[in-house]
């Protein structure tokens, strides 16, 4: 969805883009900056008043997708992106929502100081930040938002779009150039999360990288591995680095070396698993969900199932609920958004009974206050930091089997994540954890026919076990051959077998088998 937005935000950018080279010294870059960039927005004079610092401390735990790249009359000499698609603001403009602050530009302070305060009323400590590159005008603001989250108690970091021209290499120049001047800034995102790839616990830049799995606007597609030898450069500078990726896939953690994944947008939970990408995710990874109030894009032509209803909070009190439920504690949870007018997936204010002169009149939202989703977004953060998660136990599980295909899920009983492939013979077509739900075999039709034995072995954490019941799995297969499945307990230094399932029986359809284990058994306890 968001990637139709892109196409139409590059030619608008096209005329303001600079190329990206390699980076050169943080002296180059300065004076780069100074004779590529618009100028500077404006900082805050000494009589401006500004909404004043109140309430309790956001927490740096949510974050905030922040677009800075609104323009009007008044501050930039023209409107810029309220005028998509043929808009004529003020009044008419390319939202289903009208603003409470108008079609404001993103180089007012006094509009950049209103959102910082929102934020902090919101709980809401770090904003990320759309970055298009180097030089682009959206980076103008990024001064005066550094500034005004000082002073509201806000961190920014940078969500680095698909913009024209981006590569691995430019990837590496992008984060070197933010942190070489952005990095000194107090209000700079610093993280001391840790990962596989980025073990030390020093402050570090943590940087989004949106549809990870194109390489630039133009849709290029690449793989996890496309990445990797730019992910070990951006762990190995001085300042370390943690960059969380956008497929809901495990597998670009271990294959593309990032620090963890989040989703920007899932707009139908009972679509594709919802979270349950969070339970592919291997051990020592970030886990970082992005929750939505509601999408509504309809004026600038998004196709009617991306029209997702905020049902009064309702769809708010959903994601979140999802987002929490995984079994997998997030690093950070990101709201999507604060300001994407365009799409209307903003917890941002509306204006209430706005209508554009020709006809329209821009929702709002509905039973709730215009500051409802700020509020509800403070009682969220409460309750996340409130959270435990239980306690997981390590385990591990072999499978082998003669059939074209075996899949093993949990049933009930307990929820399996953080999967970390041990070995797999050579040759497999599949071997993986699909979308966090099942473990997945699968060799060729002509191997299966011939009798080929094949095997893979997982470890995976399994949380929610109770001593008193079973755990329950089930073995799923093709019609040819027969699986093996040996659950082990694995507390100590060294696997042991707790039992082994066999299940070659066909049965109409589908051949599902339950196979049933004292979780006592696995808790290394007496039964």
């Amino acid at each position: 969805m968001k990637k139709m937005l892109v196409l139409i935000l590059i030619l608008a950018l096209s005329a303001c883009a600079s190329p990206v080279n390699p980076l050169p010294s943080t002296a180059t870059l300065d004076q780069t900056m100074a004779t590529t960039l618009l100028p500077l927005a404006p900082t805050v004079t000494t009589g401006l008043a500004l909404p004043p610092v109140e309430g309790p401390d956001p927490s740096p735990r949510v974050a905030a997708f922040y677009y800075p790249w609104y323009g009007n009359l008044t501050v930039d000499g023209q409107w810029i992106h309220w005028d998509q698609v043929g808009f004529q603001p003020p009044k008419d403009i390319s939202s289903d929502y009208m603003p409470a602050l108008g079609a404001y530009s993103s180089n007012d302070p006094a509009v950049v100081a209103q959102h910082m305060a929102w934020l902090r009323q919101a709980g809401v400590g770090v904003i990320i930040v759309s970055w298009w590159g180097q030089g682009p005008r959206e980076q103008r603001p990024v001064p005066l938002i550094l500034q005004m989250a000082r002073r509201y108690g806000i961190k920014v970091t940078f969500h680095i779009e698909p913009y024209s021209g981006r590569t691995a290499d430019s990837l590496l120049s992008d984060v070197q150039y933010l942190y070489a001047h952005y990095g000194s800034d107090p209000a700079f995102f610093l993280s001391t999360a840790t990962s596989r790839f980025s073990p030390a616990s020093q402050p570090k830049p943590m940087i989004f990288l949106y549809s990870s799995d194109s390489k630039d606007n133009n849709n290029t597609p690449v793989q996890a591995a496309y990445w990797q030898a730019c992910m070990d450069a951006i762990h190995a500078l001085p300042e370390g680095g943690l960059i969380i990726a956008t497929p809901g896939r495990g597998n670009w953690v271990t294959d593309g070396h990032f620090d963890g994944l989040y989703n920007y947008v899932t707009l139908h939970l009972d679509q594709n698993g919802g979270f349950a990408w969070a339970r592919s995710l291997p051990p020592q990874s970030l886990y970082i969900p992005s929750v939505i109030p509601g999408n509504s894009a309809q004026r600038i032509g998004y196709p009617a199932d991306t029209l997702i209803p905020r049902l009064d909070g309702v769809t708010y009190a959903n994601q979140w609920s999802a987002a929490l439920g995984t079994g997998v504690q997030p690093e950070l949870v990101t709201v999507t958004s604060f300001n994407e007018w365009h799409e209307g997936s903003m917890i941002e204010p509306p204006a209430l009974g706005a209508n554009n002169g020709k006809g329209y009149t821009y929702a709002d939202f509905g039973k709730l206050p215009p500051d409802g989703y700020l509020t509800l977004t403070r009682q969220w953060v409460d309750k996340f930091l409130a959270m435990t998660w239980p306690p997981v136990i390590r385990a591990r599980i072999q499978i082998t089997t003669t059939s074209d295909w075996t899949t093993l899920s949990v049933l009930s009983g307990g929820t399996w994540l953080r999967p970390e492939l041990v070995s797999a013979d050579p040759g497999l077509v599949r071997s993986d954890m699909e979308n966090g739900d099942q473990l997945l075999l699968a060799q060729s039709l002509a191997d299966a026919q011939a009798g080929k034995r094949v095997q893979m072995t997982w470890d995976v954490q399994f949380s929610g076990l109770d001593p008193a019941s079973k755990l329950v799995l089930e073995i799923d297969r093709g019609d040819i051959g027969s699986t093996q499945v040996t659950v082990f307990n694995y507390l100590g230094n060294t696997p042991v077998p707790v039992k082994t399932f066999r299940w070659g029986g066909v049965t109409n359809g589908r051949n599902p088998f339950n196979a049933e284990i004292p979780a006592s058994s696995l808790l290394n306890l007496a039964p």
